[in-house]
């Protein structure tokens, strides 16, 4: 969890105690945040590895980042909200990406040169949540056809004037939902996050 620093708009280490649950930041909000803090919040994702190229290169694509271990494009989608539409325009502006050429990317950036064409982006979503039918799309197309999709839901909790930010990977175990919030409001310290080592990464399915 990392907590909101209003004087410098970053993301930084929390305290703990007298924690009050409130509502996700807006997407402009949480872009500029993320955008302002981005190895700080890649930490959190597990997705360390990935390194912000620029914002809002076209109107449908909030973030674009490089994977530099794959060499791979990412495009990052970021909510604070809950709609129904998010996976679709997800994807959509993953597969627009994935058609661009490499005069194109080096438009955007030219740290893109060495991108290899023949692999789709990575596609990455923050929101607040989740329509259950985008989760179990999302957990599909990840377990089942290996596209490199992965999802996180956000939760924000108040102590005093401080806000602070928690992140959760999706699909989550249902005795997990919740779990981070519930016992940080508890008053226990954060749990530590998990590590997404892969996008492909999943729970197994039954």
């Amino acid at each position: 969890m990392l907590r909101i620093d209003e004087t410098s708009g970053t993301l930084v280490a929390p305290q703990a105690s007298g924690l009050v649950q409130e509502s996700p930041p807006d997407r402009e909000e949480l872009l500029g945040l993320v955008t302002a803090s981005w190895d700080a919040f890649a930490g959190e994702l597990g997705l360390s590895g990935v390194r912000l190229l620029a914002r809002e290169p076209v109107p449908y694509v909030d973030l674009l980042g490089i994977d530099e271990a794959s060499d791979r494009v990412v495009v990052i989608l970021v909510t604070g909200d809950t709609v129904e539409w998010q996976l679709g325009r997800a994807l959509g502006a993953a597969a627009d990406v994935a058609s661009w050429d490499q005069e194109r990317l080096m438009s955007v950036n030219p740290e893109l040169e060495s991108i290899d064409g023949s692999q789709s982006p990575a596609l990455v979503l923050v929101a607040g949540g989740y329509d259950p039918r985008a989760l179990a799309t999302i957990d599909w197309l990840a377990s089942r056809h290996d596209v490199p999709v992965s999802a996180y839901t956000v939760a924000m909790v108040r102590f005093g004037s401080e806000r602070l930010l928690s992140v959760r990977r999706e699909p989550a175990e249902e005795t997990d939902r919740g779990s981070e919030v519930e016992w940080l409001l508890s008053g226990a310290t954060p749990r530590p996050q998990p590590t997404a080592d892969e996008y492909t990464e999943a729970p197994p399915t039954t």
